[in-house]
């Protein structure tokens, strides 16, 4: 396939850039000029286009459908330049940040600069872009478009280097046909960017923020009264702004705490190690632990400062409006990043996040899933694949009894009913909802090593079940004697790291062969989990004279130990079966997904197609993988109008 490498630049201000909006609002900005275009196609001299006008002219020139089209940071940025503005419609998209994300993210980093500088493909200069910040190509010098021109070109002949140098490494690592897989991948990706397929119900959307803000208000005018903030004869709209004023600030807070009696909660202050802080953030279980406190007062407060904070609703809501006019249809792009999750390789999103979207039903923040509509004569078709994670780590480990089950019915295996059956000692049809949780709590909490104390934590936050120290341990040790072959896949995965650090490859780590330790890291059928740097050091905890494995440095750094290599391991696998089914569906159907969530494939396809598409995706989801052909899998799906009626 031939390449095309391309490199844009354009108009920056302080007020304008991309630090200061999102990418999908920068690009498509009025006040957004494109200065110039690098482009590059194959080996041949780069060619430098100045002036919007000229750069589309000659877009229209090329016969895009020939060339798979790169760049660096492509899949966030470039891309919706060139395709909304430019009108350019590749055979494929392609990224170099995407490329190095699974091999650098943790060790080099991901910018133009730092690569091509670990790589020797020269030093990047950038003097020219701070010299014309704020001004558009009407105020360019005759010197600074020349030096422009040399800068847009190095940039470009650069990227098409690291491309090379890249590529290699993927087929090296994963083969040819892994190599071809992934590229597809990363196009599907940037695909789901740049042609969206969504309608956007803006005034569902309108309506909730509206509600969303006059219910914070009246919060707000409430706690004045009940906090005896709110003076006499003042407006609501100044009692709310009073109110607010103490939520928000955690000094002003902590002062209010101390009038009533109560101890503030404390914390390390993460600027200056000697100095102790309020512990007032949401993250903090002591203040959390203070909406259920004695005193209502107590209790009213901290649930307030907590609701006054919260503002996740809100800004996701005005920035799905603000996305939805941004783009030229006014559709809805669906914003991802390839190997978000560096170290398994699973998507993760950027700006609102749509793999995030809160699911309460009835609550206003389904208000998110439910603008996302399919268009006229069209629906919405979601299936994922039922438990994966799950399945992963009891087939990988070859579980007996749970294989057992997935073997007898893929559809209706219910491991979390099968361990509230053991725990609770009751027949399994007579589990109750309550001790199911308790089950599915389990699974999901301990699954990945954790011990009695995260269990507590974990057993009240996910399912809203409080437990003593002994209800914990004895959960944490009869799940473990149940799962026993889980519990010695840990102790492998703890051996492994040692063999990883000498540089010996032995056998497979799991009985399966799936898993072999290697220099880098644990290579699998589809990808390598990389421990850049792996190494032991002193445990950081004053307490523990132990010593730990660490990998990566600065801010990459992180603590790696068996439950985490098991869950890296099990959430990798998970979404090379999810990429498959992704390119397996495509392949069949030639259909790209208009989403992709965790374990989720999202179509948006003609009325009178849906049928024959859920039908499809769900027979691909359901069939093993072929590098892993014993692992039973199963999906459900739907459709309807939206993507949150799909969901309920």
């Amino acid at each position: 396939m031939k390449v095309a490498t391309v490199d844009l630049e354009t108009y920056w201000a302080v007020g304008h850039s991309l630090t200061k909006m999102s990418p999908i609002k920068y690009c498509m900005h009025p006040e957004t000029e494109i200065i110039s275009c690098a482009f590059k196609f194959g080996n041949d001299p780069t060619v430098v286009i100045f002036g919007e006008q000229n750069v589309k002219d000659y877009c229209a020139s090329v016969d895009w459908s020939q060339y798979m089209v790169i760049g660096h940071n492509l899949s966030g940025f470039d891309s919706m330049i060139l395709a909304w503005r430019l009108g350019v419609e590749p055979k494929l998209w392609g990224c170099t940040l995407a490329m190095a994300r699974p091999i650098h993210a943790k060790d080099v980093g991901l910018s133009l600069a730092k690569l091509v500088a670990h790589y020797g493909l020269g030093a990047k200069n950038q003097t020219v872009l701070h010299n014309t910040k704020g001004r558009h190509l009407c105020d360019f010098t005759a010197e600074e478009i020349d030096d422009m021109r040399t800068y847009n070109a190095m940039d470009v002949d650069q990227c098409y280097g690291l491309f090379q140098i890249l590529h290699t490494k993927f087929r090296d690592i994963l083969g040819h046909r892994g190599c071809v897989d992934e590229l597809r991948l990363i196009d599907m990706t940037i695909r789901m960017l740049i042609e969206p397929v969504f309608d956007v119900d803006a005034d569902l959307l309108t309506t909730t923020l509206a509600d969303e803000d006059e219910r914070k208000q009246a919060m707000l005018v409430h706690t004045a009264t009940v906090m005896g903030v709110r003076e006499d004869g003042v407006t609501d709209e100044v009692a709310a702004t009073a109110a607010l004023t103490l939520l928000a600030s955690a000094a002003k807070f902590a002062e209010f705490l101390r009038t009533l009696g109560v101890d503030v909660p404390t914390k390390v202050s993460p600027s200056d190690p000697e100095k102790q802080i309020p512990a007032l953030a949401k993250t903090d279980e002591a203040f959390l632990a203070l909406q259920e406190h004695d005193d209502p007062l107590v209790a009213t407060a901290a649930s307030a400062r907590l609701d006054a904070k919260s503002t996740i609703l809100q800004t996701r809501i005005q920035a799905f409006l603000a996305a939805s006019v941004a783009h030229p249809s006014h559709k809805m792009p669906m914003p991802l990043k390839y190997y978000g999750a560096d170290t398994t390789g699973r998507w993760s999103g950027w700006g609102y996040n749509p793999q995030n979207l809160p699911r309460v039903k009835g609550a206003p923040s389904d208000a998110l899933r439910n603008s996302l509509l399919a268009p006229s004569g069209h629906k919405v078709v979601v299936a994922d694949l039922s438990g994966i994670e799950l399945r992963v780590n009891h087939f990988l480990w070859q579980v007996p009894s749970s294989m057992e089950r997935y073997k007898a019915d893929p559809e209706k295996a219910d491991l979390y009913k099968d361990f509230a059956s053991a725990l609770y000692s009751v027949p399994y049809d007579s589990v109750t909802k309550e001790q199911r949780q308790v089950g599915k709590v389990a699974h999901l909490g301990l699954g990945f090593g954790a011990g009695h104390i995260a269990f507590q934590k974990v057993a009240k936050l996910m399912g809203g079940v409080t437990l003593t120290e002994k209800e914990s341990r004895n959960i944490v040790d009869q799940w473990r004697d149940m799962y026993s072959e889980i519990k010695k896949g840990w102790r492998k995965c703890h051996a492994a790291l040692p063999t990883i650090m000498n540089g010996n490859t032995r056998a497979g780590l799991d009985p399966w062969g799936l898993v072999f330790p290697v220099p880098e890291g644990l290579q699998t059928p589809k990808g390598l989990i990389r421990y850049p740097d792996l190494r032991e050091e002193d445990s950081e905890d004053p307490e523990d004279d132990h010593t730990e494995f660490v990998y990566g440095h600065g801010r990459n750094k992180a603590r790696i130990y068996a439950g985490k290599i098991d869950e890296n391991i099990v959430q990798h696998l998970a979404r090379c079966v999810i990429a498959d089914n992704a390119l397996s569906v495509k392949k069949l159907i030639n259909l790209n997904p208009a989403l992709m969530v965790h374990d989720e494939l999202v179509y948006v396809v003609p009325e009178d197609e849906s049928q024959i598409v859920l039908d499809t995706v769900q027979s691909v989801m359901r069939t093993p993988p072929a590098w892993w052909p014993e692992l039973i899998t199963w999906s459900e799906g739907d459709i309807s109008d939206s993507y949150g009626g799909a969901k309920k």
